[in-house]
């Protein structure tokens, strides 16, 4: 179990994000604090259609920042696809090994570790971008299947 401090500082940042609703009980008409009961409730579907908005801000953000990334280091990636380019071209005419080492030493130390950072940042992008896609699909599947529970009764 967490802290009772650490609970009550998520319990109010949830009901202060409008996660939930806090329902006053009092014992006595006075309404004093320590003679009332507090109730946290939480509205399932409201919450998550404010979480599926949350990640679509997310998803438009990630597709944001790599684009910004592939934008920056432009020039990096044109070099390096053709160096690839010219590789492939080399490799089918079966040029020699020596040839194909000067070829990848047109790229510097320094410009193949931005490169692999770079690689590194995007595939981590597109992991989170499926992840994020992945939590739409479950909230978007469950908001729909309370709206046809509420447009189509039980019949018991």
């Amino acid at each position: 179990m967490i802290p009772a401090k650490e609970a009550k500082e998520m319990m109010y940042r949830m009901l202060s994000d409008n996660y939930m609703s806090l329902q006053e009980i009092p014992k006595t008409p006075d309404h004093a604090p320590s003679r009332t009961f507090y109730l946290y409730t939480v509205n399932l579907l409201p919450t998550a259609r404010m979480i599926l908005q949350r990640c679509y801000k997310t998803v438009v953000n990630l597709i944001d920042r790599r684009e910004y990334e592939t934008r920056e280091n432009k020039r990096l990636l044109e070099k390096s696809q053709r160096i690839e380019a010219i590789m492939a071209s080399m490799q089918a005419t079966g040029a020699e090994e020596q040839q194909l080492q000067e070829i990848e030493e047109m790229i510097t130390a320094p410009e193949q570790q931005q490169l692999e950072t770079l690689k590194h940042n995007v595939n981590m992008l597109d992991s989170s971008e499926n992840q994020v896609d992945e939590t739409i699909f479950i909230l978007e599947s469950y908001i729909n299947s309370t709206r046809i529970e509420k447009e189509v009764p039980n019949k018991r």
